[in-house]
């Protein structure tokens, strides 16, 4: 099964799982890079306007890829300026009514409407044949699991479209404990726990081995080879004990991750998951989850399949 069409069970897609971390998602998330594909947005309109014959609001198009129940939508669209036209893209038709439930009664930064549609599509649907016509294309902490020839196909169709885009929340690998004072706790099992938990995230998930942390630097080369102008901010987690309900599940899919990847250490794996579960309960320890948001946008002229 191809990593883009994996099954709405998997413990990451679940309503709930999406629920608990959309606050620390929101948090995490950089303000500047929001700001700057809204200018660029409100520039591309500006250079395209409508023809005559279409509406003076021509809405922003934008494409939501493996939306789930809508957090990115949630956070984006009301700090965009103007009318917006979202497609929400998701294999699980569950989460994809979940979004539109969820999202309906959203505006726009300066009150105009929110229109969606939902698509009930695999990723590589999406990007063999869905981006045509994007003004934007967004995606939220999706990276990680797919493969090196998914994100050159992703690159491919958004060179195509001529959009810009805006990931979020890649993971980049920095995962660390710290004590109360902010010093940072990274003795021998956190090493080699987060070296066995970054393999692990490399593991084939069906189409091929997944990215895993590398995703950042994957997404950056690819649409640099493109042509894009890049920007890049850090988007860390920051779990303390406002957090503890993420954090204790992040913890519980670690120590699941940690028993696939190393069977003969189990009793280790315990052990390191307890003492530092207990360093979070007892408020001793705080955690720190490293992500990176990407904004690409294209350069030159307008290719022949962007909007006009």
């Amino acid at each position: 099964m191809p990593m883009s069409q994996l099954p709405a069970t998997d413990a990451l897609f679940s309503d709930q799982w999406l629920t608990l971390r959309e606050p620390a998602d929101h948090r995490a998330r950089d303000a500047q890079l929001t700001h700057a594909v809204d200018q660029w947005l409100t520039r591309r309109a500006a250079a395209h306007p409508p023809r005559e014959a279409r509406s003076l609001e021509t809405p922003r198009s934008v494409i939501d890829l493996g939306c789930g129940s809508g957090s990115n939508l949630r956070y984006l669209a009301p700090r965009l300026q103007g009318a917006q036209s979202w497609r929400l893209i998701d294999h699980d038709s569950g989460l994809l009514a979940q979004a539109r439930l969820r999202c309906e009664s959203l505006s726009s930064a300066d009150g105009q409407p929110i229109h969606l549609e939902t698509d009930q599509l695999s990723l590589t649907a999406a990007w063999e044949h869905g981006l045509e016509g994007a003004d934007l294309v967004t995606a939220s902490a999706l990276f990680d699991l797919l493969t090196a020839a998914d994100i050159e196909a992703l690159a491919d169709a958004c060179q195509r479209s001529g959009c810009a885009v805006l990931f979020a929340l890649s993971i980049d690998g920095l995962i660390r404990f710290h004590d109360a004072g902010g010093s940072a706790l990274y003795g021998d099992d956190d090493r080699f726990m987060l070296a066995a938990l970054q393999a692990h995230q490399h593991r084939d998930k069906g189409g091929g081995p997944a990215v895993g942390s590398e995703a950042p630097r994957r997404l950056r080369e690819s649409f640099h080879r493109r042509g894009y102008l890049i920007r890049e901010a850090a988007a860390p987690w920051r779990l303390g004990p406002e957090s503890l309900p993420l954090a204790e599940a992040l913890m519980a899919g670690w120590r699941k991750a940690l028993h696939e990847q190393l069977p003969q250490q189990r009793d280790r794996v315990d052990q390191w998951h307890a003492r530092r579960l207990d360093d979070l309960q007892r408020e001793r320890a705080t955690l720190t989850v490293g992500h990176r948001d990407l904004l690409a946008t294209p350069t030159g002229g307008t290719p022949s399949g962007a909007r006009a």
